[in-house]
């Protein structure tokens, strides 16, 4: 089977997989959305990425509502996608959004400890930005073109 035709599918599977969630009618499945699905070789199992806003408590009890509903969730997919096999679905908690904010956090605390100044980069392109160069930067003299001659 063709790489794009897999990707292909599995970008629609991901958005008919976030409108069939939203019409889940189990309380256990809260703020869910779908990042990724990745679809084996064959096209029978699917691995979808769920990241669910909330503690940790709601994110098992969001996991638990997920696998409840698996089936219904697989039948609405084989309605909407017409596809010749739904394939199997794994569903499996993705965590890179939190991973990405702990990652924002801990920068923003290395900057506070560092007294909240910036970078010798941020100020490079501060300088570059405003047309002049940064602070303690070499000033450009103006010299003669090449072929010039300065008189």
């Amino acid at each position: 089977m063709s790489t794009r035709r897999r990707l292909r599918v599995a970008d629609n599977m991901q958005e008919a997989l976030a409108e069939i969630l939203r019409r889940v009618k189990d309380p256990r499945v809260g703020m869910a959305s779908v990042t990724a699905v990745e679809l084996s070789p064959d096209m029978r199992h699917a691995r979808v990425r769920i990241s669910v806003i909330g503690d940790e408590e709601a994110r098992r009890r969001t996991m638990e509502g997920l696998e409840s509903a698996r089936g219904f969730i697989r039948s609405e997919l084989g309605r909407v996608m017409r596809l010749r096999h739904v394939p199997e679905l794994d569903f499996r908690l993705d965590k890179s959004a939190e991973y990405s904010v702990r990652i924002h956090q801990l920068l923003q605390a290395l900057k506070s400890e560092q007294g909240g100044a910036a970078p010798a980069d941020e100020q490079q392109q501060e300088g570059d930005a405003a047309g002049t160069p940064p602070e303690g930067g070499p000033e450009r003299e103006d010299t003669p073109e090449r072929g010039e001659t300065g008189e």
